[in-house]
Parts: C-alpha cells; sequence; structure tokens
C-alpha cells in the first residue's frame, strides 16, 4: 500500500509541474508576424517580427484632448510601445498615421482605440522596410 501511495504522490507532482510549466511558457510566448503585415494589438501583447530581430509590446493606447485648434481626431490618438531589438530596448510614442524608424525598419500606427468599448483598446500596426 505504501509503494502506492508513493507512486500517487510522485504522478500528482509531475502533473501539476507539467501544467505550471505549460502555462508558464504560453505567457512567455509572442506572436510572430510577417514584415508588411498589418497587425492588431492590446495592451501588454507582445509581437515578434519574423527576419527582423524586433519584438514589440504594446504598453498604452492613449487619446490626447486639446483645448482649441489642435490636430484632426485621429491624430489625437496616440500608442506607446516597447520595443526590442539586438541594440537594446527603447520606449516609444506614437500617434496615428505616423511612422518612427527603428534600427533598419520602419514602424506604422495605422489606427488607434484608446477607449475600452467596441472591443478596445486596441492599435493596428505595421512594421515595413524604409521606403515600402
Amino acid at each position: 500500500m505504501k509503494i502506492l501511495t508513493m507512486k500517487f504522490r510522485g504522478a500528482k507532482f509531475a502533473l501539476i509541474a507539467a501544467l505550471a510549466i505549460a502555462f508558464i511558457s504560453c505567457s512567455w510566448w509572442s506572436r510572430r508576424v510577417k514584415l508588411g503585415e498589418e497587425f492588431t494589438m492590446r495592451p501588454k501583447d507582445k509581437v515578434a517580427v519574423a527576419g527582423t530581430g524586433l519584438t514589440i509590446r504594446l504598453d498604452e493606447v492613449g487619446h490626447q484632448t486639446f483645448s482649441g485648434p489642435g490636430p484632426p481626431p485621429s491624430g489625437a490618438s496616440y500608442v506607446v510601445l516597447l520595443v526590442t531589438s539586438e541594440d537594446g530596448s527603447k520606449s516609444i510614442r506614437i500617434s496615428v498615421g505616423d511612422t518612427k524608424e527603428v534600427r533598419d525598419y520602419v514602424i506604422k500606427v495605422n489606427s488607434a482605440y484608446p477607449f475600452r468599448s467596441q472591443d478596445g483598446p486596441r492599435c493596428e500596426l505595421t512594421v515595413t522596410r524604409p521606403g515600402k
């Protein structure tokens, strides 16, 4: 009877360890996208751009209001990204429609929806090579 109890404990421990590893590893994986592909991100999403060495994490989708004349409503939305490359990590802020060059690549914010309604907050980005 003692041997049966020890085998059960060992199997239980193995199952718990396997489940813990599975849950932890799922949070470390990032989604992969292709260069030139438009993709959607939500806060804290992490995306690896295939073949570039770039990893992008969306930290914030925001909306700035202005008193008096200001940019059009689409220009008031912005994103804050943490971009990691071989050169290290860098936090960048980009408004909708604008681009930022990181290493040999260009990150463009196509749209940003900062509000929690209508499936938000979220943004759509594209990573390309300069001149394309």
